[in-house]
């Protein structure tokens, strides 16, 4: 048999980090898969003349409805194709870039066609409002595209709204319907995302069926140089331009998926990560990582590539460094497996002096049967492939009483035993601390939420006060402390709050396993009808974990007083429970629509396409 052991959290070793250049270049696959649209050089617009530019400006659906706007925004586009036309170029968007006014950040551009300007004559006291009105419409009209680093520094009031009347109001109108769909705390968010698309239109020109998943890549990557902070909203505009349906579906669920914590490492960046000096034993560490994949979800295949390469050779070549052969020295080996049962780590003391701790390694046999296992498959594959494995068959240097874990399976039970026991006394006060803290964080967001920015909240004793926060997002609510000043999110500390209680609970009366509960969705609650008295008995249907077996737990009435209030808590507007778009943690991929990430539990069976996996030895 093999083990196959999920690891807790550890320290890795200084050389287990994959390099940024190995996430990069996977980032880099998926940008490739939807790249970005590429600045255009010339386009119609930015060819025509000063007249014409000037006559298309001024006619529908460039005017507005007000006579003041309407004269502003003519005046302002007149000025600005005279300043623009003293410039180098053939188009207005190479006059443009001549000007350097890029290189100035928000509204000070506005100083250079000012400055040029009034050299050229008396200027009346509007000039300025000319000049941002006139700017306006020669973006929104596509005469010029500014960069999206430029675009990101200023703000934009009207750029949304007059986009969509000019531009694309099919488009905008859609995503007004959508917005108008969701709850009226968002609407602000809407707008912000609104903000955003029309950018992306300003800077890369098109309709909003044009945008591309790597449009938005590029934006979210210049949001993050440019704004320091942002969160949600940064990323908001493309779950609604998805919604509406403009990308691909293979395009990500979220643009998340994008950063550097994307995908699953291929099996020579699993073993690169540790640095393997002899080239030939990596190459052999990879060769059999390539055989057992088929067999192997990616955490196990990680874990694997963990023991051999990182907690096995690294440790091999720093006890002999040039070694270049699998058949270890009695005294190597022996200095192996008394390393690999001890853990170190350095920790900061009280004096700040970093001290190096050193305990024991729980799991050293399974680490070791790992070793064996790679030992003995090689043997075993030599006699089939003697070409390819026979120069790497040597003797294992762990013998089956090394690996026999009666005594390790004894420990490991009377500790959890002795957790139980420490920790069962306390349970009721866990359990009664949670709901209080839920119905309090509740009540308060309530309180909070009924009461005007400035007030303060009843029912704490003048401690807190509604927060006036013009740019936070519309579905949050802020409060303010009255004698610290401090701010406090309780959109947050409520959710937090539910959900702490709703986890703590759901374990508490299921006995499930963390993995079992991250999977858990509204498709997981069924019923059985017993079939003599037509009783309906609820069930909870859990997914295949750690024993790989699917089980079917019945629902008591207190779990199903925590589960309908879970289910309630996440239905939409129009009662249908939304699809959650989740990183895998342990498979490394992104989960689209709430099921299990694309891998498979330990124990399934090769994924259609790829051949059978290799015997396996035995003796294990």
């Amino acid at each position: 048999m093999t083990a196959i052991v999920k690891h807790v959290t550890r320290k890795p070793l200084e050389t287990t980090t994959a390099t940024a250049e190995q996430a990069q270049a996977r980032n880099s696959r998926l940008r490739e898969q939807f790249p970005a649209r590429t600045a255009e050089r010339r386009w119609p617009q930015t060819a025509q003349s000063s007249e014409e530019t000037l006559r298309r400006l001024t006619a529908p659906p460039f005017l507005p409805a007000a006579n003041g706007t309407r004269a502003g925004r003519r005046r302002g586009v007149t000025k600005l194709l005279h300043w623009l036309s003293s410039q180098p170029g053939e188009t207005w968007q190479q006059r443009w870039m001549a000007t350097g006014a890029e290189d100035l950040r928000g509204a000070a551009w506005a100083e250079l066609p000012q400055r040029w300007l009034n050299e050229r004559g008396p200027t009346p006291s509007h000039d300025r409002e000319d000049l941002a009105s006139g700017l306006l419409m020669l973006i929104c009209g596509d005469v010029i595209r500014p960069a999206l680093p430029w675009m990101l520094t200023r703000t934009h009031r009207y750029l949304a709204s007059v986009m969509a009347e000019v531009r694309d109001p099919d488009g905008f109108a859609r995503l007004h319907r959508l917005a108008a769909a969701g709850p009226a705390s968002s609407r602000k968010d809407a707008q912000i995302a609104a903000t955003r698309i029309a950018t992306l239109l300003a800077c890369k020109g098109g309709r909003i069926g044009d945008i591309t998943v790597g449009d938005c890549v590029e934006l979210v990557d210049t949001q993050r140089r440019v704004h320091a902070r942002g969160g949600q909203k940064k990323v908001d505009f493309y779950l609604r331009l998805r919604a509406i349906g403009i990308f691909p579906e293979d395009a990500p669920a979220t643009i998340r998926a994008f950063g550097l914590a994307l995908g699953q490492l291929s099996i020579e960046e699993l073993v690169d990560r540790y640095r393997i000096r002899c080239q030939p034993v990596r190459d052999v560490i990879v060769d059999y990582l390539r055989e057992r994949q088929p067999s192997l979800d990616f955490a196990s295949l990680d874990a694997i590539s963990r023991t051999l390469a990182g907690l096995f050779w690294a440790r091999i070549e720093a006890l002999a460094p040039g070694i270049d052969t699998l058949w270890l020295p009695p005294a190597v080996a022996r200095a192996w497996k008394d390393d690999l049962k001890v853990k170190k780590r350095t920790v900061v003391g009280s004096d700040g002096k970093s001290v190096e701790v050193s305990s024991p390694r729980l799991n050293a046999k399974d680490e070791l049967m790992r070793v064996r296992a790679f030992c003995l498959d090689i043997a075993q594959w030599a006699a089939e492939e003697p070409a390819r494995w026979g120069p790497w068959a040597v003797p294992c240097p762990i013998s089956d009483d090394e690996i026999h874990k009666a005594k390790e399976r004894n420990r490991r039970k009377a500790r959890m035993d002795q957790r139980t026991r420490e920790r069962l006394p306390v349970l009721p006060i866990l359990v009664s601390t949670t709901d209080r803290r839920r119905r309090e964080a509740a009540s308060l967001l309530q309180a909070a939420g009924d009461t005007e920015p400035g007030e303060l909240i009843p029912g704490t004793g003048g401690a807190l006060r509604r927060a006036i926060v013009p740019k936070a997002a519309g579905h949050l609510t802020w409060a303010e402390e009255t004698s610290s000043g401090r701010r406090r999110n309780l959109s947050y500390e409520e959710e937090e709050a539910f959900w702490a209680f709703a986890a703590i609970e759901v374990l508490r009366l299921t006995g499930v396993r963390n993995e079992e509960l991250l999977e858990l969705t509204h498709h997981s609650v069924t019923q059985y009808r017993l079939p003599f008295t037509g009783e309906v008995v609820p069930l909870l249907q859990i997914a295949p974990s750690k024993t790989d077996t699917e089980r079917l737990l019945l629902v008591s009435p207190e779990l199903a007083d925590v589960l309908s209030a879970i289910i309630s808590r996440l239905r939409g507007p129009g009662g249908m429970v939304p699809l959650v778009a989740a990183y895998d943690v342990r498979e490394k991929v992104w989960n689209p629509g709430g099921g299990r990430g694309g891998g498979r539990a330990p124990g399934a069976g090769p994924p259609p396409g790829q051949p059978p996996p290799r015997g396996r030895a035995r003796g294990r």
